[in-house]
C-alpha cells in the first residue's frame, strides 16, 4: 500500500513539474502595430460599422475604395481595394461578436517580397458610451519588407481612426420649416 501511494505522489508531482516548465514557455505576444483610441460611440454602432462593408469603407477616410467578399464562409476571404490602385487579399479568421474580437490574417499568395505571415486583431471594449477600439498587427519576415508593412498597417489604422471620428462628429440639423 505504502509503495502505491509513494507512486501516486511520485507521478502527481512529475505532473506538476511539467505543467510548470509549459508555462515558463509562454510568452506575451510583442505586437509590431498598436493602435489605440477612444471612439464617441457605443460598443454595438463600432462593432456594426466593422460588419458592414459599405460602412467600413466609409470609416477608412479615403483609405479604402472597395470591399469585396469573395467567400462568405467561414473564414471570410476578401480583397481591400485602396485608393493608390493597390490591393491586399485577407481572411477574416475570428469575428466573435461575443468577445468584440475580429482577427484577419493575409492570405499567403499575395504577401509582399519578404514578408513570410501578417495578422492583426481589432478589439473592442465599451467605456461607458464611447468605445476603445485598439488594433494590434504582427508581421513576420525581413528588415526591408516589414517595416514597409508596417509602416502600410499604421497608415490605415491612423485613416480608420480618423474616419470613425469623423463620423460622429453632429451634422448640422436642418432649417424647421413652418
Amino acid at each position: 500500500m505504502k509503495k502505491i501511494i509513494l507512486s501516486l505522489l511520485l507521478l502527481t508531482g512529475l505532473t506538476a513539474i511539467k505543467s510548470y516548465a509549459q508555462m515558463e514557455a509562454a510568452q506575451k505576444v510583442k505586437w509590431d502595430v498598436e493602435k489605440g483610441v477612444e471612439i464617441n460611440m457605443e460598443l454595438d454602432a463600432i462593432w456594426e460599422v466593422f460588419n458592414n462593408n459599405e460602412l467600413l469603407k466609409k470609416a477608412s477616410n479615403g483609405y479604402v475604395s472597395a470591399i469585396e467578399v469573395i467567400d462568405a464562409a467561414m473564414p471570410i476571404s476578401r480583397k481591400i481595394v485602396f485608393s493608390n490602385g493597390d490591393s491586399r487579399l485577407e481572411s477574416i479568421t475570428q469575428n466573435e461578436a461575443h468577445n468584440k474580437l475580429i482577427a484577419i490574417s493575409f492570405d499567403d499568395t499575395k504577401l509582399p517580397k519578404g514578408i513570410k505571415a501578417a495578422q492583426y486583431a481589432i478589439f473592442f471594449k465599451a467605456n461607458g458610451s464611447k468605445t476603445n477600439v485598439m488594433w494590434r498587427a504582427l508581421v513576420s519576415g525581413d528588415g526591408d519588407g516589414k517595416q514597409a508593412l508596417v509602416k502600410q498597417l499604421n497608415a490605415e489604422f491612423d485613416s480608420y481612426a480618423a474616419g470613425l471620428e469623423k463620423m460622429t462628429k453632429k451634422s448640422i440639423p436642418a432649417v424647421r420649416m413652418n
